[in-house]
């Protein structure tokens, strides 16, 4: 998995303000893509996770932290999964996910 910062044009391609920090991660594995978007607003912060390569159902997650500071399990308050704008609970989030992969893996091998 490697992050890669984006350019300051394709964040204005992509919708995202300046005071959103972006990323874009590749896994080198299975060839799975997505962006995360950290974004702080009067003292919430939001880090949204969008999985992207154009497989339906569009799967994001959504960790709500209580500090600006750090990603780690002790500072996401919760996480929302989403299958397209459908909210879903994390099993099945991570079904497809865990599907999305192996789909994505096999035309990496192929």
């Amino acid at each position: 998995m490697l992050p890669m910062e984006l350019m300051p044009d394709e964040s204005e391609e992509m919708g995202i303000l300046d005071e959103q920090e972006s990323r874009f991660f590749t896994c080198h594995v299975c060839g799975d893509n997505w962006l995360s978007v950290r974004n702080t607003e009067a003292g919430d912060c939001k880090i949204t996770f969008v999985h992207q390569m154009g497989l339906q159902p569009l799967l994001k997650r959504v960790a709500h932290m209580t500090t600006p500071i750090l990603l780690k399990e002790d500072t996401v308050e919760h996480w929302d999964y989403f299958l397209g704008e459908k909210e879903v609970d994390e099993d099945k989030w991570r079904d497809h996910l865990e599907s999305r992969r192996e789909i994505l893996k096999s035309i990496c091998s192929n």
